[in-house]
């Protein structure tokens, strides 16, 4: 037996003497070849993950898929398999996804693959602050300025905030009610409000 360059390639040299009763010898050979090149078969395919998002790429999670071969298995006939991949990154921001190949290696370099997608999937509302408290006064002249408020999110550092003020009017032109609402939006469209109720009230005599 010749040994080849990987555990599934080899020749084999299988030699017949014929000897006859006076010593005499004459030889036939045969060699025999075996090479591999059959890929290894994948058993178990990779699977796709959608992973909450946290902020830091999912750092955890997606190690954890890459370094299990996306749940991928593999076997071979002739000789273990190693696995390898193609990641090469992936965005951290709103529903950010990567589609990887895992290959699975003979030791002869015959190979089989399987692909998934990892996703990053952004579904919490940004964390809204507390609102300024309720103030009741006397005249719309009294009613306070608009304040800027800000929200934290998980996964997002864009957030638009928008300010609108409803009006609901009383039995006068000096009562009535204003509700001022802010909406803070993440980069996936998930949102949270708080509310402020101001109350006009006019009552104090001319």
């Amino acid at each position: 037996t010749t040994n080849g360059n990987c555990a599934g390639s080899y020749s084999v040299t299988r030699t017949w003497t014929a000897t006859d009763a006076c010593g005499n010898s004459s030889t036939a050979s045969q060699t025999i070849n075996v090479q591999d090149v059959t890929a290894p078969v994948i058993t178990t395919q990779a699977s796709n993950i959608i992973a909450e998002c946290d902020g830091n790429g999912n750092e955890l999670a997606l190690y954890t898929w890459l370094t299990n071969n996306g749940g991928a298995t593999a076997t071979d006939e002739c000789s273990p398999v190693t696995w390898s991949n193609n990641f090469s990154e992936i965005a951290n921001d709103c529903s950010a996804a990567v589609t990887v190949v895992f290959t699975a290696t003979d030791e002869c370099g015959n190979t089989a693959s399987s692909s998934a997608t990892f996703t990053i999937n952004d579904t919490q509302n940004p964390v809204a602050p507390e609102a300024p408290a309720n103030v009741t006064v006397a005249c719309a002249t009294d009613i306070p300025a608009n304040v800027s408020l800000t929200a934290t999110d998980n996964c997002s550092n864009e957030i638009t905030v928008q300010g609108v003020d409803t009006t609901t009017q009383g039995n006068c032109p000096n009562s009535f009610s204003v509700t001022r609402t802010w909406t803070f939006t993440d980069a996936c469209g998930n949102s949270s409000s708080v509310s402020q109720t101001i109350t006009v009230s006019d009552t104090i005599a001319p």
